[in-house]
């Protein structure tokens, strides 16, 4: 096995103020401040926003925004890096996307979900990329809600070098089990940890199942929330590590057998 480093990981599980995007980044704020030793934190999808698909001019940001600055500030600060959900103003029309500052305060590339939900797909443009957003010197594979149950969107991000997988949802029920049987699975067929960050509460007709948890590369679950509480989960993972031998997935992959 080649040398690993190891990341401290919070995940934030709460319902966001509907629409309040002032209370959601107060909120992220101090979140931040008080994960002073995590190097990563994360909210669930749609959390500046909360879970909204209608007149989303009113809430969507784009990246020069100024409360979107603020957080940059806080993360320099703190020297935590910060992921969180968003309405991005983007080219066309409005994108679910992922917030990713590193601890630096530098703000990357919004994230676009490329694959959307149910009435998500009336409402927001689909993205068309996949690549690992480098985060804490780590290459790290953000997945949107949905994306956590298509394995080749995970897949796809670890071969292009993603050392972490970090899954930010907005997941209703009934479908708890769908993704608590996902984000293991993810982590334990490509071997790296995966943060699953999951909101609770009720909004647009929808009740979110929490659950969030990180889960090593073995498939062992370091830290978990129920499905109601709010709270945080925070775990020490080992990144840059790739296994050998049996436990190689990438290295034994035979694609020419999977192409269709």
């Amino acid at each position: 096995m080649t040398p690993s480093k190891t990341l401290r990981l919070t995940v934030i599980q709460e319902a966001p103020g509907s629409r309040d995007l002032e209370r959601n980044i107060s909120r992220i704020r101090e979140g931040i401040a008080a994960a002073c030793e995590t190097d990563l934190i994360v909210f669930p999808e749609l959390f500046l926003s909360g879970y909204q698909t209608s007149a989303l001019a009113e809430i969507a940001l784009q990246r020069d925004d100024p409360r979107i600055a603020s957080l940059a500030d806080c993360c320099r600060t703190t020297g935590t890096a910060l992921l969180t959900g968003y309405v991005e103003d983007g080219p066309g029309g409005f994108f679910d996307s992922y917030l990713a500052i590193d601890r630096d305060g530098t703000v990357n590339e919004p994230i676009r979900k490329t694959h959307l939900f149910g009435a998500e797909r009336e409402a927001f443009l689909s993205g068309d990329v996949l690549a690992p957003v480098t985060l804490c010197d780590t290459k790290i594979g953000v997945l949107n809600c949905f994306e956590l149950e298509f394995p080749e969107v995970s897949r796809t991000l670890v071969l292009r070098g993603a050392e972490l997988l970090v899954a930010g949802s907005a997941n209703m029920h009934p479908y708890e089990r769908d993704h608590l049987i996902a984000a293991t699975s993810r982590a334990l067929e490509n071997r790296v940890p995966l943060a699953y960050a999951n909101r609770i509460g009720a909004e647009s007709g929808h009740r979110f199942c929490g659950s969030s948890r990180i889960v090593d590369r073995d498939g062992t679950v370091l830290a978990a929330l129920d499905s109601v509480e709010t709270g945080s989960a925070t775990a020490d993972v080992e990144v840059d590590l790739r296994s050998g031998g049996a436990t190689d997935m990438l290295g034994q992959r035979r694609p020419e057998l999977y192409e269709s």
